[in-house]
């Protein structure tokens, strides 16, 4: 598992952990982005990447993850939960092609 354009990875103050569940076909990932209200958080999804962008005082707070094994995409069921100040993602993975 990689999370590739590392350029965002120090510019991005908040802790982050991604879990990739093989058995379940799906990608975990949870932010704490407390305090931030959740009208200040975006959830960006494309069919290999993830990206988190949360508004500050002092401008825009971003990035972006490429985690998926090879060979594996972004399915269509897709969830973003935001409750007391932690971001939960949570993306089904299919085999690239179906």
């Amino acid at each position: 598992m990689s999370s590739s354009d590392s350029s965002d990875v120090a510019s991005f103050p908040f802790p982050l952990q991604i879990e990739y569940d093989g058995p379940a076909d799906r990608l975990r990932v949870a932010v704490d982005v407390d305090p931030a209200p959740l009208e200040d958080v975006r959830v960006e999804v494309g069919s290999r990447r993830l990206r988190i962008a949360v508004d500050r005082d002092d401008g825009t707070a971003e990035r972006t993850l490429t985690p998926l094994p090879t060979g594996l995409v972004v399915g269509d069921d897709c969830e973003a939960v935001y409750n007391n100040g932690v971001l939960s993602v949570s993306l089904e993975t299919v085999p690239r092609g179906q």
